[in-house]
Parts: structure tokens; sequence; C-alpha cells
């Protein structure tokens, strides 16, 4: 009898992972867990089992705490996503097997499939490397020319950025407004896309920052921002459902 452990931070999404679990595979449920903490404390006392669903990105941490925490035993990871961009990119370049939310029952049927044919030397190697493409990939400041002086700016301490009249601005916590000298583009795909979003094409917001969300004209949604942005900040048609994903992971 194959085991299999959930982690997850979303009960729904734990709900529905159990659900197809036992439906479209022969493997038990052995629990399921909600944290980092949780897990850590579980794997501690209990055997590990064979395979892990395990979310990337946890209210507490992230699930490659989780797995820094394995001292032996090393299971068939499946790691969980809510994200379609960048971090699929990096699957897909390492080669580990994830599931897209809302997970198909195929897609999760063929993941589980491939356990039989595990090497888990080379998964674990792929995990590290995948792990250093996630998690230490993203810019974690940049640094801004103010006159004949330079400045660096933490990421962690960005609210947003944005576009106006061919320069592109980002703007602190503290409401603070400085040019950056590279298009919006650019630092899109330098930005973690777990706290950042690119709801237009000319603004990206951080998901901490967004005090308010609003129903707007043709379907798209307004937000209110902290700090607050002079003009309308609208979620574009095409990004809404995307977003509405994003938010909701």
């Amino acid at each position: 009898m194959k085991t299999a452990l959930i982690i997850e931070d979303e009960k729904y999404s734990a709900d529905r992972m159990i659900e197809l679990v036992r439906s479209h595979t022969s493997l038990t449920v052995v629990d399921v867990l909600y944290s980092v903490a949780t897990a850590k404390s579980w794997l501690d006392v209990n055997r590990v089992p064979d395979i892990i669903f395990l979310d990337i990105q946890l209210g507490d941490g992230t699930g490659f705490d989780i797995l820094d925490h394995l001292k032996s035993s090393f299971p068939f990871i499946i790691f969980t996503t809510a994200f379609d961009e960048y971090t699929l990119r990096a699957f897909k370049y390492n080669s580990v097997d994830y599931l897209l939310k809302p997970i198909k029952p195929t897609e999760l049927e063929a993941a589980v499939q491939k356990f039989e044919r595990l090497n888990i030397e080379e998964l674990s190697s792929k995990i590290e490397d995948l792990r250093n493409d996630l998690l230490k990939g993203f810019r974690s400041k940049f640094l801004i020319k103010t006159g004949l002086k330079y400045r660096s700016v933490a990421t962690k301490e960005i609210a947003y950025f944005y576009s106006k009249e061919g320069t592109t601005y980002l703007r602190t916590d503290s409401a603070e407004s400085m040019i950056v000298d590279q298009s919006l583009d650019m630092i899109e795909s330098s930005l973690d896309p777990i706290r950042f979003f690119r709801i237009n094409r000319h603004m990206i917001v951080k998901e901490d920052k967004i005090e308010s969300i609003d129903s707007f004209f043709n379907g798209r949604l307004s937000l209110e921002l902290v700090p607050g942005f002079e003009e309308s900040v609208i979620v574009s048609r095409d990004k809404v459902k995307s977003f509405k994903q994003w938010l909701d992971h």
C-alpha cells in the first residue's frame, strides 16, 4: 500500500486534493497538513510517506522549508501551484513534476504513475536546482540614481511599479516615487510572481498593497492601493481571470 501526505494551506484545495487522490489513484492519504510548522512536527514523529503533494507557498513559509527538514527517506514530491508563468517555466526546465491548480484528474494520474519510474537521487538534485531558480532568482533590490547619487531600494519596501509617458517608476511603502532605468517587462521577469502581479501594460502591483477591489466597466476591476495612486488603477479585462487566481492562492 502506497501512502500520500497532502500539505496545502487552503482547506478547499486540500479537500479537493483528497477527493482526487482517493478517486483516481490507489494511494492512501495518511494525513492533511496546513502549514510548514505542523508539517515539520508531523514528519518528526511519523514515517515519511511515499508521495507528498506539496504546495510551494504556504502561510508560514515555503514547501522547500519542509524539504529542508527531511533528514533522510526522501519521498516523491509532486508540487502544486496556482502560478503558470515564471514558476512553470522553472519546473519544466528542471523536469520536476507539478500539478497546476485547479488540478485535473488525468494530470494527477499521470504524475502518480511517474512514481514507479522514480530515481530519488536525480529528483533530489532537480529539486535543489528548482529551489535556486524559484527562491533565489528574484530581485531583492533596485539601484536608483537620484541626481549624482545612487540609492539602493529593497524590493520588500516597494509597493508597486508603473510607467507614465515612457518612463518607469517605482513607489515605495513611504510613498516615494523614483525613476527606474528598466522597462516594466524587464522588471516583471525579475520579480517573485507570488508577491507581484502585472495588472495591465502600465502597472505591477504588490499583493499586500491592495486595499480594496471593486467591479469596473466592461468586466474589469478597479483597485485601491496603499500608498494611494493619483490615477485609476484598473485590472485589464484579459488579466482579470489570472488576477483572481493569483489572489485566491
